[in-house]
């Protein structure tokens, strides 16, 4: 792992972060940071893609160095991604009224919190908390909306239903819910790797559309899939279900997570152009265009070849290192074959943690002990305490789940290290 300094704080103010409290107590109890494996959060800090960062190298356009006048990012990179979206999705002719495109320009994370946002300024009812139903296990959604009020319903996805939501659910919380809600969405997700079936994302989507519910789809893991399968293009679905209705949607894809440059914190956002024009107005109200030599250099990334042939490459490293850390799950730490799942997409694997390290449903003991070995595996969900007590699965189960685009080596240096600790299964 990077040096602290360079990627946490002196430690000298608070820090929320849970990863980075069992760093900080690793390194005082006498762990060698640099020798720690961080298979906890998707970042490596040193694989983003060679062409991209030498972009920056080159030289960029004096102007990107300027505020930027248009409230939908960097013109050049707009129209590249207009482009981008309409040709990966599959999707009609943008500009019309059905969806445009604009840059997410201070992180997907930023957008989706500013489409909250939009929907309580808009709310008719606004003395009623809104409700927002998210997956779970899950990305922290309720990190994002329950500081804005958001009521958080939490729809399971279990392992007999192979990491599936359940329509059926979703209806039923929707109809609970009551005057207006949030459906988020997440198709090729995180943290399972699953890729949901088409027809069950059309099934969401018209029963949000039926009850007139927002919907947020998160897109992260849109392009990482295992080559040969076809993501569900949950976009295209969203934008042929929506026509003819108002109601407002929004779509979120980060590039950083293609390209490993989290910290560019740029993506696209697919909306209707209201929906666009309103998400302006409110991150106006906090900020000017930023990180825009970055907007300018990713702009002629993305008219490159060399951009689809590293995404290509990399759904490749990914469904290599699915299967060998699966493999090896199995075979040299014991584990069952229904308590790993290495999934289609996204760039996790999950697995079980062993029910002797298991307290009330937490992974959390299992994880200290990972960290004893010198590896931080990630919590297995980051829905997190907000959802509360709600919970339909056995809670002497819990799951971590593991980073997969470091190197081979590493990874295998990982696993040897959790063997020779006693940790398998």
């Amino acid at each position: 792992m990077e040096p602290t300094r360079l990627v946490l704080d002196s430690g000298e103010l608070p820090n929320d972060h849970e990863d980075a409290g069992l760093i900080r107590q690793y390194e005082e109890r006498g762990g060698d940071i640099r020798r720690l494996i961080y298979l906890s959060l998707g970042e490596t800090w040193n694989a983003v893609a060679p062409g991209l960062a030498a972009i920056l190298a080159s030289g960029l356009p004096v102007h990107s160095h300027g505020y930027t006048l248009s409230p939908y990012g960097l013109p050049a990179l707009r129209d590249v991604l207009r482009d981008y979206v309409r040709r990966t999705h599959r999707l009609p002719q943008a500009g019309t009224e059905t969806y445009d495109v604009a840059v997410s320009q201070s992180g997907t994370r930023a957008a989706m919190s500013d489409f909250g946002r939009l929907l309580l300024t808009d709310a008719r009812t606004p003395d009623t908390a809104p409700a927002a139903l998210v997956p779970s296990p899950g990305w922290d959604y309720g990190g994002v909306l329950a500081p804005l009020g958001y009521r958080l319903l939490p729809y399971d996805l279990g392992a007999v239903r192979g990491w599936q939501p359940d329509p059926a659910e979703i209806e039923s919380l929707l109809d609970r819910a009551g005057h207006w809600s949030l459906v988020v969405l997440n198709p090729q997700h995180n943290p399972t790797g699953a890729n949901w079936a088409p027809e069950t994302v059309r099934a969401i989507v018209e029963a949000a559309v039926a009850r007139r519910a927002a919907i947020l789809l998160d897109d992260a893991y849109y392009a990482l899939y295992t080559p040969g399968q076809l993501p569900t293009n949950a976009l295209r679905i969203l934008v042929e279900e929506t026509q003819g209705s108002t109601v407002p949607w929004l779509a979120t894809r980060t590039l950083g997570k293609q390209f490993h440059c989290n910290g560019w914190g740029i993506g696209a956002l697919t909306a209707r152009p209201a929906t666009l024009a309103g998400l302006a107005r409110v991150m106006h109200a906090r900020s000017y265009g930023c990180a825009l030599p970055l907007q300018a250099a990713m702009a002629s990334w993305l008219r490159t070849e060399q951009a689809d042939d590293f995404v290509e490459r990399l759904r490749g490293s990914y469904a290599a290192a699915r299967g060998r850390v699966s493999e090896r799950l199995r075979t040299d730490l014991g584990f069952p074959s229904y308590a790993v799942h290495p999934g289609t997409c996204s760039a996790y694997l999950r697995f079980r943690v062993p029910t002797r390290y298991v307290h009330e449903g937490s992974e959390a003991r299992y994880r200290r002990l990972c960290l004893q070995a010198g590896v931080l595996p990630g919590a297995g969900s980051m829905t997190g305490p907000r959802l509360g007590p709600r919970r339909r699965r056995d809670p002497s189960e819990a799951y971590v789940r593991l980073f997969l685009a470091q190197p081979g080596c590493v990874l295998d240096e990982a696993l040897d290290r959790l063997a020779r600790a006693g940790l398998g299964w």
